[in-house]
């Protein structure tokens, strides 16, 4: 999750480049988050569960990166499609979520 002052970018282009861009993200968002259970006390009554459903939101987060990443693949199989992708301008995040 991004910090208040962090900058943001807008990211256009390609909608198959888009998805496997967010899907990539979600994959590291859910990484980071089980890794930083990996290395916690051990679990008190009730938090296996928590355990397994960040276990298993990073298993789907993998399965949908493959997928997209697949869906890519097929997609730019034809030699004359052009990948392309662009970012807009650095934009600074507020803490309101407002966009300056």
């Amino acid at each position: 999750m991004r910090e208040a002052g962090e900058e943001t970018v807008t990211v256009s282009g390609d909608s198959v480049l888009i998805e496997v861009l967010e899907a990539a993200q979600r994959f590291v968002a859910w990484y980071a988050e089980f890794l930083s259970r990996d290395g916690a006390a051990p679990a008190r009554r009730g938090e296996g569960a928590q355990d397994a459903l960040i276990a298993s939101k990073l298993q789907h987060a993998v399965f949908d990166l493959m997928a997209a990443v697949h869906a890519m693949n097929r997609h730019y199989a034809d030699a004359h499609r052009q990948r392309t992708v662009s970012a807009g301008p650095l934009r600074t995040q507020q803490r309101d979520g407002t966009l300056h």
